[in-house]
């Protein structure tokens, strides 16, 4: 209990910091769709408004309040860059993009395994949910699947099958300027989300 008011506290301070933001800025960076009350921003392909007025982030779908990762996720988006980005065509893991803190390692090798183990499971099951959160099947590893974050900006998620040698591997490559869009730890807290919401679809949710 004690952890889930720490993240409703985060969430809350992240909401008032937003409201310190010039919006106008905002809307004509991003070229965003809104109203007097309300901005109305794409997160992984799903629709999400937020209240002018009190900085609440609900989801289109059912008026729900966002979580913790959404909310600050979404806000960090926003707010980071101080003007525009370009996504570049290239990839690369999050501890290699353009920019990264100079104490970050290079290898992300197995910082997903529990992950990995649970989709090789059942990789048709797998693909399905990865399409249920939007991504698009492209040629990359054993199963690969694209997912459109924010504007521009994408994430490239790479599965690959065990075999006699290895154990099944799960990649996750970004724009390689995506710290153009977000801060370093905000890529953590996007890829966590994204990999929970494919875990947590009803094909995989019984593995």
């Amino acid at each position: 209990m004690e952890r889930r008011d720490n993240y409703l506290i985060q969430r809350e301070a992240a909401k008032k910091h937003f409201l310190t933001f010039d919006q106008n800025r905002i809307l004509a960076c991003w070229n965003l769709a809104h109203d007097d009350q309300s901005i109305f921003v794409t997160f992984f392909g799903k629709r999400y408004r937020i209240c002018r007025a009190t900085g609440d982030v609900l989801r289109e779908t059912d008026g729900s309040q966002a979580g913790f990762s959404e909310v600050l996720s979404i806000f960090d988006l926003l707010c980071y860059a101080s003007r525009r980005p370009a996504a570049s065509p290239s990839f690369a893991p999050v501890n290699s993009l353009t920019g990264r803190p100079p104490a970050a390692g290079i290898s992300t090798t197995g910082m997903y395994a529990s992950y990995a183990q649970k989709f090789g499971r059942d990789t048709e099951a797998f693909r399905t949910a990865c399409t249920q959160e939007g991504g698009i099947p492209v040629t990359a590893g054993d199963i690969g699947f694209q997912f459109s974050v924010f504007a521009d900006l994408q994430l490239l998620l790479k599965f690959y099958e065990a075999d006699e040698e290895f154990p099944p591997q799960l990649l996750l490559l970004w724009n390689e300027n995506a710290l153009e869009y977000a801060q370093y730890e905000t890529i953590f807290y996007m890829q966590g989300y994204l990999l929970e919401r494919i875990s947590c679809c009803p094909h995989l949710r019984v593995i």
